[in-house]
């Protein structure tokens, strides 16, 4: 009785209070929402079960716009998204994160047009032979700005904007590229195995080899 409700699109709903809400009681809301989702309903004789990520906003002096409050909302509930359900409250922190985020999307893109991403090697080591049997391929990022970027920088934000497989390509041409010229160089000695991290949405790919 104290919030509007309607479906924004897809599976997203706004919750609009009618009346003055703090943190406190927008936290009970988002609370009295999770227990409704929680409960099991009933499909075509099936019990179904699901849950609900909240993203929060609450609007301090009424001078926000609403597409604004509609972006700092949906901040928030990939935020709730991102660890596991529940909901998340907004703040500034997640504006320049969500920025911070959408810059770095940008620039992969044209980093792969650069050609900016490499494939560094991780020797396999055999104690028994006494040289490298074999190597393992992991992308490097060499941002023109920030320097030397490993996966853990960068991968999340590839993985987001869908650049996972592109990027797994481009890693598994220039390694296979790079195996075949060590075995040209150096014959039997050169490494005898090479691995390559290929995603699972690459690897349930039709067009994947």
């Amino acid at each position: 009785p104290r919030a509007l409700l309607a479906r924004y699109g897809g599976d997203e709903f706004a919750l609009l209070t009618t009346g003055p809400a703090d943190r406190q009681s927008a936290r009970a809301l988002a609370e009295r929402v999770r227990g409704v989702t929680a409960a099991p309903f009933q499909v075509q004789g099936h019990q179904v079960f699901t849950g609900a990520s909240i993203g929060i906003v609450v609007v301090s002096d009424g001078q926000m716009q609403p597409d604004a409050i509609m972006r700092d909302v949906d901040t928030a509930m990939f935020r709730a998204k991102a660890q596991g359900g529940g909901y998340a409250l907004f703040d500034r922190n997640m504006h320049d994160a969500a920025r911070e985020r959408l810059a770095l999307e940008t620039d992969l893109r044209f980093a792969l047009e650069r050609g900016e991403l490499q494939a560094y090697y991780q020797p396999v080591w055999s104690l028994a032979q006494g040289r490298i049997v074999g190597v393992e391929a992991l992308v490097r990022w060499q941002h023109p700005q920030r320097g030397l970027m490993v996966p853990g920088q960068f991968l999340g934000a590839a993985e987001d904007a869908g650049l996972l497989p592109t990027i797994d390509m481009l890693v598994l041409d220039q390694a296979l590229a790079q195996w075949q010229r060590w075995q040209h160089e150096y014959g039997s000695s050169a490494p005898q195995s090479l691995s390559v991290n290929i995603s699972d949405r690459l690897f349930a790919s039709a067009d994947f080899p």
